[in-house]
Formats: structure tokens, C-alpha cells, sequence
């Protein structure tokens, strides 16, 4: 009860975090609209979030179970330890890095960016080197958010995320005329340094750092070979993002920032109703694969997916429905025009259609981890993106930008589906038929809800885009909880009395 209790209080705390940075990208909008500069901006930050998201993903896969080991069974001496080397390690690299691609900033933009225009091109150069301190600040504050979370301590670890979204936020604002888009990234280093001086702040009393380098350490070297086929997964996807992102910058300016606006809504959507679910579900796979307790697998896979599917086929249809009015209430503003917002809300449809996929991969990725199988996503997700280049380098030729959008949701597609036919053929007594007949009853009542929606769409006249939005949501909302009590789909049925409970 306290996991799942300290898991919602978490999400809630993520998704705020989710919408303050939307709030960023919405600040960075409003002063800047869907321009070269904001491609130069986007390209830049996102460059050492590439080059680094190995190190956060190999922290929480890897670095956690085993400190956490060390920890317990020979005590938080050499669980200390074991973290000096660590830190050490990834600190002399991530300053090996910053220095070698200040040097080879401009030849990096071409690589990330090879479509830009020249004067596109020298602003990215510069706003990436003002940008790289952030990836030495933003490792070390995910080891330490790895260590407090070990000694349970996840709630105060999550508020680190707002002080880098807010200072981006701050310094935009009031800097803006005077740098311009470089005040943004400006906000992205300090907030960086805030964000990292913070965690250690609230650490100090868990943990104190010591110089130690020991390459050769037999638990680095563990460490090293338990996150091959992890990082081997997440490097083809940052490969992947290499593409997209070179591509758009084949296609009209401002293409790459009106993905990025797109894809920060859809983030958004998927984080609310995505990320409580997955914190949750986890530790109890965990614990069904260590009692080698299969039906009690089984049966929370078929919960989690059935609740996913519940939540986001509606979803899914609302948003495409209502994605110009999503768009507009979001971003429509400033320089950002009819013409910003007939582009995004294209490219943000695109991105719906994968959502729910998503959240299977999602889940499915978690249940492979919890039987100790990381070769098996590894595999897929390479699969995966290997597609997903396919169709970058295919699909943009013939339907432009949205072709990128489209080529994320069919990769997300396929690993899922893959994920999900891999489980069923391995684990005989994984049975998904529970999933299955709440499935059709979902589909049906989604059905009926968007049958009413396109009525209420097309029926309205004179309603703002904010107004439209809230009244079809509601509608929407309405009719669907109607059908699925009409039909009597099992999942509502179940969850319906705990919110009943959680209500009084």
C-alpha cells in the first residue's frame, strides 16, 4: 500500500513537472513561433540528451539493483564505494565529451542537422556549445536521484525536474529581447546546475562523494555487462531520433519545432495517463516473477492492459477530434499563427495514433525485465527502429513531415504487437484472454462515444476552441462511462468500486 500510495504521489508530481515544461515549450513558442531559430534551440538541447540518455537509462537499469545489493548484503560501505567509482567514471567522460564537442560543435550540427541553412547552422553551433555543460549537471543528478531512490526517498527527488523547466521559463521571459532564443538556452544550463545542486542537497545525508577511479572495479565491470543489451536498445533509438530530426531539416523551416511542439503534447497526454500506471504495476511483476507466481503475472498483465486500453482508445479519439482545439489552447499565440497551428495539429494526430501501442510497450518491456530477460526487448526495440528509419528516409518523400510522425507510431505499433506475441509463444501460462473480452467491450463503447462526439462537432456553431474542447470532453466522457456500464465491460466493473471507495 505504501509503494502504490508513494507511486500516485510521484505521477502527480511528474505530470506537473510534464506541464511546466510544456509551459516552457509554450513560452519558447509564444516569443518565437515555429522558425529556424527554434530549430537552431531544439537542436541544441537536445544533442546532450542524445549523447546521454545511455548513462540515465544504464543508472536506473543497472546502477540501482546493484548498489542496492551491495547495499544490504555487504553494507553502505561498499555500496558507497561502488558509487565513487561510478561517479568518477561517468563524470570523466561526460567532461571528455563536453570538451571534444565544443571543439567539433559545427561538424556535430551537421551530423544532427545537415538541411539547415548556413545562418540556421552558425546559430545552432553556437547555442550547442553554450548548451553541453548541461550533460555533466544532468548525469550527476540522475545517480544521485538513482541512490535516494534505493533508500526510498522518491518524493522529494522528483520535484528536481521543476527547477530546470522554471528556470528555462524565467530567463525566456526576461531575457528574450535582449539574447533571444540563446536566453532559453541560457536557462537550460543554469536550470541544469539547479537541478543537479539540488539533489545533492537532499542527498547529502544518505551519501558523500569521494574521489575514486578504479576502471577495472569487478562491480563496475558487472555493471558494464548486465546494460549491454539495454543500452544497446536505447543507442538505436537515439540513432533513430538522429534521423528524424536530420530529415526534418530537409523539409521546411521550422518543420523540426513543430515536431518537437507535437511531440511535447503528446508526452504530455501519455505521461498523465501512462507514467501512475507503470510506477505501480512494476515492483508487482517483480514480485509475482520472484514467487514464480504465472497465474498472478498473468493476471496483472491482463489488469494493466485492459486498464491501459480503457483509458487511451477514448483518449485517442477525443484527441484526434479535438487535436486543432488541443493545438490551439496549447500554443496559439503570439507568433505562433493559423499556419503554426495547421502544421502541429497534423503532426500531433499522427502522434495520437501510437499512444496506446506506447503504453503496451510500456508495460510489456517491464514484464520481460521482471522475469530477467533484457535480451528480448533489446532485440525488438532494435527491430523497432530499424523500421522506424525505414520509414524516415521513406515516408517524408511522399507525405512530407507528418511522414515522421506517422513512422514513430508504426514502430510503436510493431514492438508492442512483437512484445506481445514473444510473451504469449514463451510463457504458456500467460494467458491474455481476459485482456481480449475487455477489449471488445472497450472498442464498442469507444464507438458509441465517438458517434456522439462527431454529432456534438458537428452540431456546435459559435463555441471557442477552449469551450469546444471542455464540452466535447465532457460529452465524451459522459457517454463513455454510460456505455461501459451499459455493456458491463469486466475492467470498469472492477475499478469502478475502488474509485467509489477512494472517493468517500
Amino acid at each position: 500500500m505504501n509503494v502504490a500510495k508513494t507511486s500516485v504521489v510521484v505521477s502527480i508530481i511528474m505530470t506537473i513537472g510534464y506541464f511546466i515544461s510544456f509551459i516552457k515549450e509554450a513560452v519558447v513558442a509564444n516569443f518565437f513561433g515555429v522558425s529556424s531559430e527554434v530549430d537552431a534551440y531544439t537542436i541544441a538541447i537536445q544533442i546532450p540528451v542524445n549523447l546521454f540518455a545511455i548513462v540515465a537509462v544504464a543508472v536506473r537499469s543497472v546502477v540501482i539493483p546493484v548498489y542496492s545489493e551491495l547495499l544490504h548484503r555487504e553494507g553502505s560501505e561498499k555500496g558507497a564505494d561502488f558509487l565513487n567509482h561510478f561517479i568518477t567514471m561517468v563524470a570523466l567522460v561526460a567532461i571528455s565529451m563536453i570538451l571534444l564537442c565544443e571543439i567539433f560543435a559545427s561538424g556535430i550540427i551537421y551530423i544532427f542537422a545537415p538541411g539547415f541553412s548556413p545562418e540556421t547552422h552558425i546559430i545552432a553551433t553556437q547555442l550547442l556549445r553554450l548548451t553541453l555543460p548541461t550533460m555533466l549537471f544532468t548525469v550527476v543528478g540522475q545517480i544521485f536521484i538513482a541512490l535516494l531512490n534505493v533508500h526510498k526517498n522518491f518524493i522529494w527527488p522528483a520535484f528536481s525536474v521543476y527547477l530546470l523547466s522554471g528556470t528555462v521559463i524565467i530567463l525566456t521571459l526576461l531575457l528574450h529581447a535582449r539574447l533571444g532564443i540563446a536566453s532559453a538556452c541560457l536557462g537550460q544550463v543554469i536550470g541544469s546546475f539547479f537541478y543537479m545542486s539540488y539533489l545533492l542537497l537532499i542527498g547529502r545525508n544518505t551519501y558523500r562523494y569521494r574521489i575514486r577511479f578504479q576502471p577495472h572495479d569487478k562491480q563496475i565491470q558487472r555493471s558494464l555487462k548486465m546494460s549491454v543489451p539495454i543500452i544497446w536498445s536505447i543507442g538505436v533509438a537515439e540513432i533513430n531520433t538522429i534521423i528524424n530530426r536530420a530529415v526534418a531539416s530537409f523539409l521546411f523551416a521550422g518543420s523540426i519545432a513543430a515536431l518537437g511542439y507535437a511531440s511535447k503534447i503528446n508526452t504530455v497526454f501519455m505521461s498523465f495517463f501512462i507514467s501512475a500506471i507503470s510506477m505501480i504495476v512494476y515492483p508487482l511483476y517483480a514480485e509475482s516473477s520472484a514467487k514464480d507466481d504465472m497465474s498472478g503475472l498473468s493476471q496483472r498483465v491482463n489488469s494493466t492492459l485492459s486498464a491501459y486500453a480503457m483509458l487511451l482508445l477514448p483518449l485517442m479519439c477525443v484527441l484526434m477530434i479535438f487535436r486543432t482545439e488541443v493545438i490551439e489552447v496549447a500554443f496559439a499565440r503570439g507568433r505562433f499563427d493559423a499556419e503554426a497551428v495547421q502544421q502541429t495539429q497534423v503532426l500531433f494526430g499522427c502522434y495520437v495514433l501510437g499512444i496506446i501501442f506506447s503504453a503496451f510497450r510500456e508495460t510489456l518491456t517491464k514484464v520481460f525485465y521482471a522475469m530477467k530477460d533484457t535480451k528480448t526487448p533489446a532485440k525488438n526495440a532494435t527491430i523497432g527502429v530499424l523500421l522506424n528509419i525505414v520509414l524516415n528516409l521513406t515516408l517524408p518523400w511522399f507525405i512530407g513531415v507528418k511522414g515522421l510522425a506517422i513512422a514513430t507510431s508504426i514502430s510503436a505499433m510493431y514492438i508492442s504487437v512483437s512484445l506481445l506475441i514473444i510473451m504469449k509463444r514463451r510463457y504458456n501460462s500467460m494467458s491474455l484472454k481476459s485482456f481480449f473480452h475487455n477489449l471488445t467491450g472497450i472498442a464498442i463503447s469507444t464507438v458509441v462515444m465517438t458517434a456522439v462526439v462527431m454529432v456534438f462537432v458537428f452540431a456546435e456553431t459559435g463555441l471557442s476552441s477552449l469551450s469546444r474542447l471542455i464540452v466535447g470532453s465532457i460529452a465524451a466522457a459522459g457517454t463513455y462511462i454510460l456505455a461501459l456500464s451499459v455493456i458491463r465491460v469486466p475492467i470498469w466493473r472492477t475499478l469502478l468500486p475502488m474509485l467509489i471507495k477512494r472517493k468517500k
